[in-house]
Protein backbone atom coordinates (compact mmCIF):
# COMPACT_ATOMS: atom_id res chain seq x y z
CA UNK A 1 0.00 0.00 0.00
CA UNK A 2 1.35 3.74 -0.48
CA UNK A 3 3.45 5.65 1.64
CA UNK A 4 1.64 8.68 3.26
CA UNK A 5 2.97 11.43 5.74
CA UNK A 6 1.33 11.36 8.89
CA UNK A 7 3.19 14.19 11.23
CA UNK A 8 6.90 13.80 12.03
CA UNK A 9 6.81 9.92 10.35
CA UNK A 10 5.60 8.20 7.57
CA UNK A 11 2.84 5.53 8.04
CA UNK A 12 1.67 2.61 6.12
CA UNK A 13 -2.02 2.64 6.38
CA UNK A 14 -3.31 -0.86 6.78
CA UNK A 15 -6.48 -2.56 8.35
CA UNK A 16 -6.69 -3.26 11.75
CA UNK A 17 -6.33 -7.03 12.48
CA UNK A 18 -9.38 -8.50 13.72
CA UNK A 19 -10.01 -9.81 17.35
CA UNK A 20 -9.15 -13.53 15.64
CA UNK A 21 -5.64 -12.17 14.76
CA UNK A 22 -4.98 -9.48 16.57
CA UNK A 23 -2.42 -11.90 18.70
CA UNK A 24 -0.19 -11.35 15.72
CA UNK A 25 2.28 -8.88 17.27
CA UNK A 26 6.16 -9.08 17.91
CA UNK A 27 6.12 -6.80 20.51
CA UNK A 28 6.69 -8.49 24.00
CA UNK A 29 4.56 -6.63 26.20
CA UNK A 30 1.75 -6.64 23.63
CA UNK A 31 1.67 -10.86 23.62
CA UNK A 32 1.49 -10.91 27.01
CA UNK A 33 -1.95 -9.19 27.44
CA UNK A 34 -5.44 -10.82 27.30
CA UNK A 35 -6.89 -11.10 24.36
CA UNK A 36 -9.65 -8.28 25.54
CA UNK A 37 -6.39 -5.57 26.14
CA UNK A 38 -4.96 -6.16 22.98
CA UNK A 39 -7.94 -5.62 20.81
CA UNK A 40 -8.78 -2.70 22.49
CA UNK A 41 -5.25 -1.50 22.11
CA UNK A 42 -5.25 -2.68 18.11
CA UNK A 43 -8.61 -0.83 17.64
CA UNK A 44 -6.98 2.89 18.67
CA UNK A 45 -3.21 2.26 17.36
CA UNK A 46 -1.91 2.43 13.90
CA UNK A 47 0.88 0.30 12.58
CA UNK A 48 3.44 2.89 10.69
CA UNK A 49 7.20 2.91 9.53
CA UNK A 50 9.65 4.31 11.30
CA UNK A 51 12.99 5.32 9.50
CA UNK A 52 16.54 5.36 10.53
CA UNK A 53 17.52 8.65 12.00
CA UNK A 54 14.52 9.68 11.76
CA UNK A 55 13.59 12.14 15.09
CA UNK A 56 10.47 11.08 17.20
CA UNK A 57 10.70 14.29 19.62
CA UNK A 58 13.29 15.90 20.73
CA UNK A 59 14.62 17.10 24.18
CA UNK A 60 11.92 19.21 26.02
CA UNK A 61 8.90 18.51 23.48
CA UNK A 62 5.55 17.51 24.30
CA UNK A 63 5.49 13.93 23.71
CA UNK A 64 2.58 13.36 20.80
CA UNK A 65 2.59 9.64 20.23
CA UNK A 66 3.91 6.17 21.91
CA UNK A 67 5.18 3.76 20.08
CA UNK A 68 5.24 -0.16 20.76
CA UNK A 69 8.23 -1.31 18.06
CA UNK A 70 7.39 -4.22 15.90
CA UNK A 71 10.56 -4.72 14.37
CA UNK A 72 12.04 -0.87 14.43
CA UNK A 73 14.40 0.48 17.12
CA UNK A 74 13.94 3.33 18.62
CA UNK A 75 17.09 5.00 20.59
CA UNK A 76 16.66 7.61 23.47
CA UNK A 77 19.98 9.28 23.59
CA UNK A 78 21.16 12.26 25.69
CA UNK A 79 22.10 15.42 24.09
CA UNK A 80 24.75 17.42 25.40
CA UNK A 81 24.86 21.50 24.76
CA UNK A 82 27.77 21.10 22.04
CA UNK A 83 25.40 18.71 20.16
CA UNK A 84 26.95 15.50 20.98
CA UNK A 85 24.89 12.69 21.49
CA UNK A 86 25.32 9.26 23.32
CA UNK A 87 22.80 6.59 23.88
CA UNK A 88 20.84 6.12 27.24
CA UNK A 89 18.44 3.09 26.38
CA UNK A 90 17.44 1.06 23.48
CA UNK A 91 13.65 0.08 22.91
CA UNK A 92 12.88 -2.96 20.54
CA UNK A 93 10.47 -5.04 20.27
CA UNK A 94 10.78 -5.83 24.19
CA UNK A 95 9.17 -2.45 25.01
CA UNK A 96 7.50 0.86 23.99
CA UNK A 97 8.58 4.57 23.99
CA UNK A 98 7.08 7.33 26.10
CA UNK A 99 7.72 6.37 30.04
CA UNK A 100 7.83 9.75 31.00
CA UNK A 101 4.03 9.65 29.48
CA UNK A 102 2.89 6.79 31.24
CA UNK A 103 4.40 7.98 34.57
CA UNK A 104 2.20 11.22 34.10
CA UNK A 105 5.31 13.75 32.82
CA UNK A 106 4.26 15.53 29.01
CA UNK A 107 7.99 15.90 28.30
CA UNK A 108 11.48 13.90 27.59
CA UNK A 109 14.91 14.99 28.47
CA UNK A 110 16.23 12.27 25.73
CA UNK A 111 15.54 12.85 21.65
CA UNK A 112 13.78 9.82 20.36
CA UNK A 113 15.08 8.76 16.89
CA UNK A 114 14.66 6.14 14.73
CA UNK A 115 17.57 3.83 15.23
CA UNK A 116 16.91 1.11 12.77
CA UNK A 117 13.79 1.28 10.53
CA UNK A 118 11.10 -1.40 10.73
CA UNK A 119 7.42 -1.17 11.97
CA UNK A 120 5.93 -0.18 15.52
CA UNK A 121 2.66 0.52 16.38
CA UNK A 122 1.59 3.73 17.60
CA UNK A 123 -0.97 5.58 19.74
CA UNK A 124 -1.67 8.89 20.50
CA UNK A 125 -0.85 10.46 23.94
CA UNK A 126 -4.62 10.35 24.81
CA UNK A 127 -5.55 7.08 23.97
CA UNK A 128 -2.36 5.43 25.44
CA UNK A 129 -3.31 6.80 28.62
CA UNK A 130 -7.20 6.19 28.51
CA UNK A 131 -5.91 2.38 27.37
CA UNK A 132 -3.58 1.92 30.67
CA UNK A 133 -7.33 3.32 32.93
CA UNK A 134 -8.62 0.50 31.38
CA UNK A 135 -6.23 -2.17 30.81
CA UNK A 136 -5.18 -3.73 34.11
CA UNK A 137 -2.83 -6.32 32.47
CA UNK A 138 -1.06 -3.91 30.27
CA UNK A 139 -0.75 -1.32 33.24
CA UNK A 140 0.96 -3.85 35.23
CA UNK A 141 3.70 -4.69 32.30
CA UNK A 142 4.11 -1.20 31.42
CA UNK A 143 5.62 -0.40 35.17
CA UNK A 144 7.66 -3.78 34.82
CA UNK A 145 9.12 -2.30 31.71
CA UNK A 146 9.56 0.60 33.55
CA UNK A 147 11.55 -0.46 36.03
CA UNK A 148 13.63 -2.96 33.86
CA UNK A 149 14.58 -0.35 31.39
CA UNK A 150 16.05 1.49 35.05
CA UNK A 151 17.80 -1.90 35.60
CA UNK A 152 19.53 -1.88 32.04
CA UNK A 153 20.72 1.79 31.98
CA UNK A 154 22.51 1.30 35.11
CA UNK A 155 23.83 -2.45 33.69
CA UNK A 156 25.00 0.15 30.74
CA UNK A 157 26.71 2.82 32.74
CA UNK A 158 28.73 -0.19 34.36
CA UNK A 159 29.30 -1.56 30.79
CA UNK A 160 30.65 1.39 29.09
CA UNK A 161 33.20 2.44 32.12
CA UNK A 162 34.35 -1.08 32.55
CA UNK A 163 34.14 -3.22 29.68
CA UNK A 164 36.24 -2.74 26.25
CA UNK A 165 34.69 -0.86 22.83
CA UNK A 166 34.22 -4.47 21.21
CA UNK A 167 32.51 -6.05 23.70
CA UNK A 168 30.31 -2.97 23.69
CA UNK A 169 29.78 -3.60 20.46
CA UNK A 170 28.81 -7.25 20.58
CA UNK A 171 26.37 -6.50 23.14
CA UNK A 172 25.15 -3.23 21.18
CA UNK A 173 24.53 -5.58 17.96
CA UNK A 174 23.36 -8.80 19.78
CA UNK A 175 20.46 -6.50 21.55
CA UNK A 176 19.71 -4.91 18.21
CA UNK A 177 19.10 -8.22 16.74
CA UNK A 178 16.91 -9.52 19.69
CA UNK A 179 14.54 -6.71 19.16
CA UNK A 180 14.46 -6.88 15.04
CA UNK A 181 14.27 -10.18 14.75
CA UNK A 182 16.48 -10.63 12.19
CA UNK A 183 20.64 -10.65 10.82
CA UNK A 184 21.19 -8.28 8.64
CA UNK A 185 19.89 -4.18 9.38
CA UNK A 186 20.64 -0.93 8.82
CA UNK A 187 23.40 0.20 10.09
CA UNK A 188 26.17 3.07 9.80
CA UNK A 189 29.83 2.80 11.57
CA UNK A 190 29.06 6.93 11.87
CA UNK A 191 25.67 6.21 13.99
CA UNK A 192 27.08 3.24 15.85
CA UNK A 193 29.60 5.40 17.03
CA UNK A 194 27.67 8.00 18.17
CA UNK A 195 24.73 5.89 20.41
CA UNK A 196 28.11 4.21 21.69
CA UNK A 197 29.46 7.51 23.00
CA UNK A 198 33.01 6.73 20.91
CA UNK A 199 34.85 8.16 17.83
CA UNK A 200 34.20 6.54 14.82
CA UNK A 201 37.54 5.39 14.26
CA UNK A 202 36.82 2.79 17.28
CA UNK A 203 34.02 1.24 16.08
CA UNK A 204 36.10 1.06 12.44
CA UNK A 205 38.33 -1.09 14.39
CA UNK A 206 36.11 -2.67 16.58
CA UNK A 207 33.50 -3.49 14.17
CA UNK A 208 36.85 -5.10 11.59
CA UNK A 209 38.30 -7.21 14.80
CA UNK A 210 34.88 -8.86 14.52
CA UNK A 211 34.18 -9.26 10.86
CA UNK A 212 38.15 -10.67 10.66
CA UNK A 213 36.35 -13.19 12.73
CA UNK A 214 34.05 -14.27 11.11
CA UNK A 215 31.18 -12.54 13.23
CA UNK A 216 29.26 -10.37 11.58
CA UNK A 217 29.25 -8.80 7.80
CA UNK A 218 29.59 -5.39 7.21
CA UNK A 219 28.11 -3.47 4.43
CA UNK A 220 27.52 -0.57 2.45
CA UNK A 221 25.04 1.00 5.50
CA UNK A 222 23.93 -2.33 7.05
CA UNK A 223 25.36 -5.12 9.38
CA UNK A 224 24.52 -8.58 8.91
CA UNK A 225 25.14 -11.54 12.33
CA UNK A 226 26.50 -14.24 10.42
CA UNK A 227 27.80 -15.67 13.77
CA UNK A 228 25.74 -15.38 16.66
CA UNK A 229 26.87 -18.05 19.02
CA UNK A 230 30.43 -16.33 18.27
CA UNK A 231 29.36 -13.07 18.82
CA UNK A 232 27.44 -14.25 22.38
CA UNK A 233 31.38 -14.86 23.29
CA UNK A 234 32.81 -12.05 22.18
CA UNK A 235 30.68 -9.62 24.26
CA UNK A 236 30.66 -9.41 27.54
CA UNK A 237 28.93 -10.60 30.67
CA UNK A 238 26.19 -7.10 30.65
CA UNK A 239 24.60 -8.88 27.68
CA UNK A 240 23.37 -12.34 29.48
CA UNK A 241 22.61 -10.59 32.84
CA UNK A 242 20.09 -7.87 31.16
CA UNK A 243 18.52 -10.60 28.95
CA UNK A 244 18.04 -12.89 32.45
CA UNK A 245 16.54 -9.98 34.25
CA UNK A 246 13.85 -9.33 31.42
CA UNK A 247 12.78 -12.61 31.48
CA UNK A 248 12.42 -12.66 35.28
CA UNK A 249 10.91 -8.91 35.37
CA UNK A 250 8.65 -9.02 32.51
CA UNK A 251 6.28 -11.85 32.09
Amino acid sequence: MPLVSIGPITAQQTSFPTAANSRLTLNGILKLLPQPEIDALVQRSELVTVESKQILFEPGDQIEFVHFPEDCVISLVTVMADGDQVEAMTVGNDGFSGIPVFHGIETSPNRGIGQITGIARRLSVRDFRELTLQCPCLHRLLHCYSEFVYETVAQSAACNRLHVIEQRCARWLLMSQDRVGRDSFDLTQEFLAEMLGVRRPGVTVALGVLERAGLIALGRGNITVVDRTGLERATCECYQTIRDRQAKVIA
